[in-house]
């Protein structure tokens, strides 16, 4: 089934209260993946072992889970982001605030049925910020798609739980009408195109394109380009090797392509 290959990711949760919400959302619409990131864990090692579930005996976070339980006793516990995304092939962050490096963020029920549609072949996470302050710009580097939840101007910002439910009850509804659409070649694994887009940035940054003292203003488009387009292991490949070509003709190349050239070789 496809909602089955959604992880629903909760970013240093406050409330034990609301990851036992969570796990009942979930329940609700027939989804179990459920994964808990306790620190901001930006660059841990990514064989980094899971937490024991300290979640499964809180009683707030059992009270809010009830007939969600199970979900929650299922719920990993990760120390970093990197470990709760390694086995994913496409993020998907949430936000509701604006900004420039946001500003590629759709409404779930506009790209629902095309994430239900792509999970049929990719391993899927939905990433949820803390309650009190969302994902970080840092934290959005993780996330090659965005999504936002349409709230009243007045008071955008939902409860974590509310937000899990709503995204789970449009990825419910928009399974049936995905399954019509043909699915598509496994994508790559998120990490591997985080790890190609900051070898991208380097690249980009060497030849002069990128200000090296801002990248990101130009990386957050060029990832929300790459988040649209949906990578297969093939396309990371190529990118890899155009990433890894601009940095050595930057840095000591140009001699030995012109030396090429001017002797008649190949020039790969």
């Amino acid at each position: 089934m496809a909602l089955d290959n959604f992880a629903f990711v909760l970013l240093r949760p406050k409330s034990p209260g609301n990851i036992g919400a969570s796990a009942r959302a979930l329940k609700n619409m027939g989804m179990r993946d459920l994964r808990i990131v306790t620190e901001k864990g930006i660059e841990p090692a990514m064989d980094e072992m899971e937490e024991p579930n300290r979640y499964d005996s809180d009683d707030g976070a059992r009270a809010m889970a009830v007939h969600g339980r199970d979900v929650l006793a299922d719920a990993t516990i990760h120390p970093g982001l990197e470990s709760a995304l390694a086995d994913r092939t496409l993020v998907v962050g949430t936000t509701a605030r604006a900004g420039l490096y946001r500003s590629e963020a759709r409404p779930i029920r506009e790209i629902s049925v095309e994430l239900t549609a792509s999970s049929s072949s990719n391993r899927i996470a939905l990433v949820f910020g803390p309650e009190d302050c969302g994902l970080t710009n840092e934290e959005l580097k993780f996330c090659q798609r965005l999504v936002t939840i349409p709230t009243a101007p007045s008071y955008p910002s939902l409860n974590l739980a509310q937000a899990v439910m709503i995204v789970a009850y449009e990825l419910m509804l928009a399974a049936g009408a995905a399954r019509q659409i043909a699915s598509v070649e496994p994508g790559a694994q998120s990490l591997a195109v985080n790890a190609m887009l900051g070898r991208m940035a380097k690249a980009l940054v060497a030849i002069g394109f990128l200000p090296e003292d801002n990248p990101d203003h130009i990386m957050f488009a060029l990832r929300a380009v790459l988040g649209r387009a949906g990578l297969n292991l093939r396309e990371l490949d190529i990118l890899n090797g155009i990433a890894r070509q601009i940095l050595w003709f930057a840095q000591t190349g140009r001699e030995t392509l012109e030396k090429k050239r001017q002797a008649g070789q190949k020039i790969r």
